[in-house]
């Protein structure tokens, strides 16, 4: 079983100086290791969004492998 969870991330790029944003990390239950089975970071500044993407996700029970297609099929 897989746990969603969006991250807050601070970050900076020369274009657009420093930024909050959002990735996503995926946790296996129930062993919740120190790191996650994968991560895709800065996805959106949206928290909504992500927190939404996220449950739906561990709702879903999404294949960590499967992740990254899914956050291409999300942004615009």
């Amino acid at each position: 079983m897989f746990l969603y969870l969006p991250v807050k991330q601070q970050l900076y790029q020369e274009e657009l100086g420093k930024y909050i944003s959002y990735g996503i990390a995926a946790w296996e239950l129930p062993t919740m290791q120190r790191t996650p089975c994968i991560f895709v970071s800065d996805v959106t500044q949206d928290r909504k969004a992500i927190t939404h993407l996220s449950w739906q996700c561990t709702v879903g029970q999404l294949d960590p492998k499967q992740l990254e297609d899914v956050v291409e099929d999300f942004l615009p």
